[in-house]
């Protein structure tokens, strides 16, 4: 795995005057490996958390090697799905009123972005910070409190931060799914089927990718297709009402954190409910003789530790067959999330330029 490693992990060493230093130190040397905040409170890099890698060149450079036959992938599930959820997720409620007596019409949405595709903004999920005085105290991204989340005159780290320029740049694939059809492995994205980081290296191998700082990584695991193909209304109750629901998802391993961080990421995103395995693993099995891994949970340090965008349930059925067709796995993404001062999360509006 190391030579894999070596293979398609670029050098993030060089400084950019843009970027704050330790948004460009490898993992290994980081003062805190889950609490990089290096920003003032409520500057616009520390509202823009991880994208801040995402500058103007890399944008450009993106767009310009990424952008070649003009075809053009949604990449946003229906917002009526997941139609029936857990965690007590009510779905989107969606009404068309007339206007001048039916000579014209508008139309009301209710609804959580958390239940369709979604980006988790910074403001969605903590880490826990215990002190003696209060050990279960948990802070969000920068050290913002429970209580700056509930004051609404408060919008620090809110989803305009990242509305303001959206999200821009190189988007990469790598299709599990595609993946473990060639090779016979059978799986429910309701389990906690597990994929490490020894297979997606592999994948972007066979993919031919190498990464570079400020990308956009799209990890293919197939809820919405097994969710649109394969399940009965019955087994879509079964999963909104069960109390130990399960999500197929990457591994949440110290070195998974390692090389999301050091591969220089900007953002993640996958069709899983919550990219990472759930619920978290205490640890995971290696081969045999081999020691188990310890677990980590990928939320708390990359919302809450690093500011990075966590995607989920995006629809990345049309761009897997466009990714084939096209012969390569890597394109151009624009995404526009709400311009809601204080909001948490986000459809993506999401659209792969290839």
């Amino acid at each position: 795995m190391g030579e894999l490693s070596t293979q398609i992990i670029p050098d993030i060493h060089s400084h950019d005057p843009e970027i704050h230093p330790l948004h460009l130190t490898p993992f290994d040397e980081l003062p805190n490996k889950k609490q990089v905040w290096p920003n003032k409170p409520n500057s616009r890099e520390e509202g823009l958390g991880r994208l801040v890698l995402l500058t103007p060149d890399v944008v450009a450079s993106a767009a310009a090697s990424c952008i070649r036959s003009g075809r053009r992938v949604n990449l946003g599930w229906e917002l009526n799905k997941l139609e029936i959820a857990n965690f007590g997720r009510l779905p989107c409620k969606h009404e068309i009123v007339g206007l001048l007596d039916g000579a014209a019409f508008d139309d009301i949405y209710t609804f959580n972005p958390q239940q369709s595709s979604q980006w988790d903004g910074l403001r969605h999920f903590s880490q826990p910070t215990p002190t003696e005085d209060d050990p279960k105290k948990r802070l969000f991204y920068g050290g913002v409190t429970k209580q700056e989340i509930m004051d609404s005159t408060n919008d620090r780290i809110g989803i305009q931060c990242w509305a303001k320029e959206g999200i821009c740049g190189r988007g990469v694939l790598l299709d599990y799914v595609a993946y473990a059809e060639r090779r016979g492995i059978e799986y429910s994205t309701f389990s906690d089927h597990a994929i490490p980081l020894s297979i997606l290296l592999e994948i972007a191998q066979e993919e031919n990718l190498t990464f570079r700082r400020g990308d956009i990584l799209f990890v293919r695991i197939g809820v919405t297709k097994e969710w649109d193909t394969r399940m009965t209304t019955e087994d879509k109750n079964a999963y909104a009402t069960t109390k130990t629901p399960q999500h197929a998802g990457v591994e949440g391993t110290e070195e998974m954190l390692r090389w999301l961080w050091d591969s220089g990421f900007a953002a993640v995103a996958g069709d899983a409910i919550s990219f990472e395995v759930y619920p978290p693993k205490k640890s995971y099995p290696r081969g045999e003789g081999e020691s188990e891994v310890e677990g980590r949970f990928l939320h708390e340090y990359m919302l809450a530790g690093w500011g990075m965008p966590i995607g989920e349930l995006f629809d990345l059925e049309a761009l897997s067959e466009m990714c084939a067709r096209e012969g390569r796995w890597e394109f151009f993404v624009a995404s526009a999330p709400f311009n809601m001062p204080g909001g948490v999360s986000s459809p993506p509006n999401c659209i792969a330029i290839f």
